[in-house]
């Protein structure tokens, strides 16, 4: 039987959405064997035979039973193996096939500014080079011709969205009419800069009215609640203009909270001061793990309106948390070798056998993504995939094996270990106080569990939840059901993890309320003293006054009245106002 593919077409604007779209594609190739030029690569030699999959060397040929090229079954010079060289995956739903067959993401790349964009389409040996090059449709890039950016300006880049509507929308048409059931959009931004969120905000918008009944889902990138750590001091006003789109227009907003990313980075990688890439590739994990269920389907939550359903009882209470465990040095460790084993095979296929420098003294990794800062028990030192090898003259292959992680990043993990930290503030990646439990409450939770068939079954998993719901520590909504969700994942044969059972969470929580009353005093302080308004009102939409931003002031305001009425027991009864003037809680 085959199962007509749910697509799905991924919008990444501004700087901040196609950086962490660059690491998100990254880790989807990873996932996939997909090489850096789109080929398939062969099927992984795992000793172990973890995964399934017999240790043969396998190439890839389209079935002839399958309708399409999408299809893809392996096939091997002995008849009796060949049935085990097959992955069943879905990479048609992120991916489509050439006439040549190399897979190409769906994906626009969307700037008002061309430096992010040329960075990951750039010829040359850069570090994200080796992942892009040839990967994307550059059919699929837009650039502003005059290349200025928003400077910051939510208007300026909603201005701008407008006058390229036309040939955005185009770009989207086209991949939309190549794709035979298009499930919806993914829109990878932030709220806080210019283009991500102003233009950002129109596309929400134009996708609304040009696509009412598709799936609109957002990863958005929220600032630094410290603003003493932001260059941005308009980012007040851009997050709360912004977050009046993701209330109407979106149909699910996966939070992705900076302060909580780089609270988890210091605390759970024990790494002191990450950068940017390392937050992306966090970020990256979160999104990955996200749609694993629908890029590795089982009998639930296999397509994205399934997946959301049972998270958002109310059209706009869709802002939804992550949560993932273990994440350790470990893991960070065997992620970063698995990308360089991928970009070994792209550099050897070009001749390119450039080293990389090595880490200094105190443990800081250089600014290239290949040297991996491990810690040991004594001091810190560092791996180089392109020069460890028991020949010193001889590069490094994909199936050399570097030095372990330290015993001390690993530890047992089993489901209901797993389960447990998931619901854990420290693995929340959004700052929002979840342990009050005399107020604020889980309204719906789906954990998605990643491991090996052979080393999970449904019974643990059945007997983690009796454990969960006798010990009673999570609140839930008292008006419904303690709708805890629980999906088995296969994983990627082509990733190793360091840990056995890992574990992803994602769930809706009325203390998302804390996140937005926090940005609303950030606004009122400085729109109070009318504070950096004079390049909003040289915009068109703010020429004649300032009531959008009332207007969005107020949208955000309802927003927090009704995750707090969540927490009523007469939720059920309440009439609420949705914030745009028609008296209605959700969006038609």
């Amino acid at each position: 039987i085959l199962v007509m593919p749910r697509e799905i077409i991924t919008l990444q604007v501004g700087q901040c959405g196609n950086q962490i779209g660059g690491e998100f594609w990254k880790q989807l190739c990873l996932e996939h064997g997909i090489q850096p030029d789109g080929k398939l690569r062969d099927l992984p030699v795992d000793s172990d035979n973890e995964h399934g999959l017999m240790p043969i060397h396998s190439t890839y040929t389209a079935h002839p039973d399958h309708a399409g090229p999408n299809h893809m079954q392996g096939s091997s010079s002995t008849p009796s193996n060949a049935s085990h060289s097959f992955i069943d995956d879905r990479k048609d739903v992120f991916f489509y096939q050439s006439d040549d067959l190399h897979y190409i993401p769906r994906a626009l790349l969307i700037d008002l500014e061309p430096r992010v964009v040329n960075k990951l389409l750039a010829n040359t040996t850069s570090n994200s080079s080796p992942y892009h090059r040839s990967l994307f449709n550059e059919e699929n890039v837009f650039i502003a011709k005059d290349g200025g950016g928003a400077g910051n300006n939510w208007a300026s880049g909603f201005r701008q969205g407008e006058e390229h509507h036309e040939q955005v929308i185009d770009m989207i048409d086209r991949e939309s009419d190549n794709s035979d059931s298009l499930e919806g959009f993914v829109l990878c931004h932030s709220i806080a800069g210019g283009t991500g969120s102003g233009m950002g905000s129109y596309l929400l918008e134009a996708l609304n009215d040009h696509f009412p009944k598709k799936m609109t889902q957002t990863y958005s990138v929220f600032p630094n609640w410290d603003q003493t750590q932001s260059d941005v001091v308009v980012q007040p006003y851009n997050s709360v203009l912004t977050l009046k789109r993701l209330t109407l227009n979106a149909d699910a907003v996966v939070v992705l909270d900076n302060t909580a990313l780089n609270r988890i980075a210091v605390d759970r990688l024990r790494i002191p001061n990450p950068t940017v890439d390392q937050l992306n590739s966090l970020v990256a994990t979160i999104m990955a793990a996200s749609t694993t269920t629908l890029r590795y389907p089982g009998y639930m939550n296999n397509d994205l309106i399934g997946l959301m359903a049972s998270l958002i009882p109310t059209p706009r209470c869709h802002f939804l948390m992550t949560g993932y465990t273990p994440l350790s040095i470990g893991d960070y460790y065997y992620q970063n070798q698995n990308y360089q084993n991928l970009n070994q095979n792209a550099n050897s296929s070009v001749g390119n056998n450039a080293t990389t420098a090595a880490a200094s003294s105190d443990g800081d990794a250089s600014n290239t993504d290949t040297t991996i800062p491990i810690y040991t028990s004594n001091k810190n030192t560092s791996y180089n995939a392109n020069t460890h090898s028991n020949n010193p003259r001889k590069p490094a292959t994909a199936t050399s094996q570097p030095p372990p992680p330290p015993s001390s990043s690993i530890r047992k993990t089993t489901v209901l270990d797993v389960m447990r930290r998931l619901c854990h503030h420290d693995n929340i990646m959004v700052s929002a106080n979840t342990r009050n439990t005399t107020s604020s409450c889980y309204i719906s939770i789906l954990n998605i569990i990643q491991a090996d068939p052979t080393d999970v079954s449904p019974t643990q998993i059945h007997k983690a939840l009796h454990r969960l719901r006798e010990r009673q520590t999570l609140r839930f909504i008292p008006w419904g059901p303690a709708s805890i969700q629980v999906a088995l994942a296969r994983r990627s044969p082509y990733v190793h993890s360091a840990h056995r059972v890992t574990g992803f969470t994602l769930f809706n929580h009325t203390s998302m309320a804390e996140l937005f009353e926090r940005l609303l005093s950030q606004y009122d302080r400085i729109r109070r003293r009318n504070a950096f308004l004079d390049n909003y009102r040289r915009e068109p939409m703010f020429q004649d006054n300032l009531d959008e931003f009332e207007s969005a002031r107020e949208t955000v305001q309802c927003l927090v009245e009704e995750y707090r009425a969540c927490e009523r027991v007469d939720y059920n009864k309440l009439e609420y106002d949705g914030g745009d003037g028609s008296g209605k809680s959700g969006r038609e």
